[in-house]
């Protein structure tokens, strides 16, 4: 006979307030990026470290930044969310595994609001083509990658390998920032926003999920 499927405890680690920190890191975000628009003069400024990145690079750095160009489009996403829910799931159960997909995807696609309201233009790359999205901050790319380390973080709670998972996400992360510089497709700001709006967005992702469990298990007592 099959193994049953492990439901496990949907409830994950979360530091005390996530929901909170997350919705205040959020906006936040939000009032950076309308400060940047609103001195856009001084953020156009900011490219130079773009160009710095740009004009200190090797082949090897502008492959490893178009490798990275492709860490959150769509398909790329849903497959990395979809392994991570198969590894949860073996170790943990699926409902932990649900979980930490809810968190790294919704809390990814969030940032889209703050996007859309704020609308920076985006510079235009050093390749001279127009980029296929047209508004800047924050990095999506970034915001991603920082929304995903949260969520492997927390369903990692007490196992030895979480700081280890910590600190090569985190190293990820940087390096997804980098490449979004040295491709000169953001504003040295925008890859800031996207590691802030990452790190609310799942979080706030995170406060809202383990409410709707607790919810949906007091109900069925």
């Amino acid at each position: 006979m099959a193994k049953k499927l492990q439901m496990g405890d949907g409830i994950l680690s979360a530091p005390r307030g996530a929901f909170w920190w997350g919705l205040g890191g959020y906006i936040v975000t939000a009032v950076i990026g309308f400060i940047a628009v609103a001195n856009l003069d001084w953020t156009k400024s900011t490219y130079f470290i773009d160009e710095f990145f740009h004009a200190n690079t090797s082949p090897f750095q502008e492959w490893l930044a178009v490798i990275l160009e492709a860490i959150d489009r769509y398909d790329v996403v849903a497959f990395i969310l979809l392994l991570l829910g198969v590894l949860v799931t073996i170790w943990k159960g699926w409902l932990p595994a649900l979980g930490s997909m809810v968190v790294a995807g919704a809390g990814w696609l969030l940032i889209a609001g703050v996007k859309q309201v704020v609308a920076e233009p985006r510079p235009l790359p050093f390749d001279g083509s127009a980029y296929k999205e047209a508004l800047s901050y924050p990095s999506g790319h970034v915001t991603f990658v920082m929304a995903l380390t949260v969520a492997v973080c927390v369903v990692l709670a007490g196992s030895r390998w979480r700081w280890f998972a910590v600190i090569l996400l985190c190293l990820l992360t940087l390096l997804t920032a980098w490449s979004r510089l040295l491709l000169g497709v953001h504003y040295p700001l925008d890859v800031v926003g996207g590691i802030l709006g990452g790190l609310s967005g799942a979080f706030l992702v995170l406060g809202v999920w383990n409410l709707a469990v607790r919810l949906a298990t007091r109900n069925r007592r």
